[in-house]
């Protein structure tokens, strides 16, 4: 049996660079069992695979669409790895409950909102510094 440590540490890294691995691709990357690489996960995170997945799926995605919020599906679900927008968007939908192009707006509405509450915040500052 693998380190399970080094063996999420490593499983972290391929997640990160692609969240469209799935448990086979990486059982037979790093030479394990699909077993050894939910037991790593669930040691380190108390998590199942999937849900682990899921979630660094939706936080590179949520990044990604930060950075480029215009960017299309297609785009992103490439960069994220995926072959194909179909598999992307039914991942996302796991994840998240929601489209892409849902999420999408979800997250652009809470920037808005954390930006029009961050201008009110400063706003309340000058009033304080002349008031």
């Amino acid at each position: 049996m693998p380190d399970l440590r080094l063996l999420f540490a490593r499983i972290c890294v391929l997640l990160d660079e692609s969240p469209s691995h799935s448990l086979l691709d990486l059982s037979r990357k790093f030479d394990v069992s699909p077993n050894a690489i939910q037991k790593a996960v669930a040691s380190m995170t108390n998590r199942q695979f999937t849900k682990f997945k899921d979630d660094v799926l939706m936080a590179k995605l949520t990044r990604l669409l930060i950075a480029r919020p215009i960017a299309s599906i297609r785009d992103l679900s490439i960069d994220l790895g995926y072959k194909s927008v179909h598999s992307f968007a039914w991942h996302v939908r796991r994840a998240s409950g929601t489209s892409p192009a849902q999420l999408r707006i979800r997250i652009a509405a809470e920037i808005a909102t954390q930006d029009c509450q961050a201008q009110v915040h400063a706003s309340e500052e000058v009033v304080c510094l002349h008031g």
